[in-house]
């Protein structure tokens, strides 16, 4: 009882010392959950495209070697079995929907936007398919305005229309050479991807996540099992590896989008898509000697500035209720 004492600045120090990451943690927590849903969606659509960038370097890499189904279906397998924890805890609420065709319709266009839009990316330059990709962003707009009926003011009108300007000079339309097959199947999965996002945005009021991934899966698998076994060809060692990679980084960048687009504005968060031709010029240079001429260079400029005028607009403070030109 009145034996020595520590000193009070010996005590001091075992309580402070965990509570100051813990203090960081908690600020960046609250910083989250009071952050508008644009900004949390901006934050999660960034580091998707920076995932994806893998996926698609590994697709590209393999898509000569094996079907183009056996790939989704392998990358999909491996989805459903990281996602398991979300599904089996109970099933049964998963499977259960008041939206069966809207559910089914999201999985028909997740279905024809990776079989037209990797069927691109395997057969001409990344940056090209990259760049028409970015199409999807006026597709989604307009839908977000007549479907969703979401209001979008002049600026971010005027910032979709800058950053669809940097791709067509990019493409530079109007050549001699007739237009390949496979960059008019780039397009189609731009128009489907654009399905994609509206069909989440309207299942997010009330679907579960994991209740619109697990749909997806059951789409895929059903519309593709045959033929991955009509034309099944064993992977290599280093293709299951590449494969392996596909499906952990398709399944980390898929939860991403989807969560970005329940918690964001379809149109103020497609326009962040034109990032991807950054991570793609760079992928394509490094991976595939693929060197962009000074047209990319041009359009990426122009993306660039697009993309930065709209992430500041998504993180102005209540843009939407204080500025309806944003």
């Amino acid at each position: 009882m009145n034996g020595p004492q520590t000193p009070p600045h010996e005590l001091a120090w075992p309580i402070q010392s965990p509570e100051a990451p813990l203090s960081r943690r908690l600020r960046l927590r609250l910083w989250w959950h009071e952050a508008s849903g644009n900004i949390r969606g901006s934050v999660l659509i960034g580091g998707a495209i920076l995932i994806f960038g893998v996926m698609i370097a590994c697709i590209k890499e393999i898509g000569s070697d094996l079907p183009l189904p056996q790939i989704i279906v392998i990358r999909q397998i491996i989805i459903t079995i990281l996602l398991l924890p979300l599904f089996l805890p109970d099933l049964g609420a998963t499977l259960r929907t008041d939206r069966l065709g809207l559910q089914l319709t999201r999985g028909l266009f997740s279905l024809m936007a990776m079989l037209c839009g990797f069927t691109a990316i395997i057969y001409i330059p990344l940056a090209d398919a990259t760049a028409l990709g970015f199409s999807k962003v006026l597709f989604v707009t307009i839908a977000a305005v007549w479907i969703l009926k979401e209001k979008v003011g002049p600026r971010r009108w005027l910032a979709t229309f800058c950053g669809f300007l940097g791709v067509l000079i990019i493409l530079a339309p109007g050549g001699a050479e007739p237009i390949s097959i496979f960059y008019l199947l780039a397009v189609l999965g731009a128009l489907f991807g654009a399905g994609i996002n509206v069909t989440i945005r309207m299942l997010s009021s009330t679907e579960r996540t994991e209740t619109i991934l697990l749909y997806q899966a059951l789409v895929l698998f059903s519309a593709l099992i045959i033929p991955t076994i009509l034309w099944w060809q064993p992977p290599t060692l280093e293709q299951w590896g590449l494969l392996g990679v596909i499906g952990i980084s398709g399944t980390a960048a898929q939860y991403l989008v989807t969560r970005a687009y329940q918690i964001g504005e379809a149109s103020a968060l497609a326009p962040l898509d034109f990032t991807r031709l950054l991570v793609a010029v760079a992928t394509g240079f490094i991976f595939f000697a693929e060197i962009p001429g000074w047209r990319t260079l041009l359009g990426a400029a122009i993306v660039i500035g697009a993309t930065f005028y709209t992430i500041r607009r998504n993180s102005a403070p209540h843009f939407v209720k204080t500025d309806p030109a944003a």
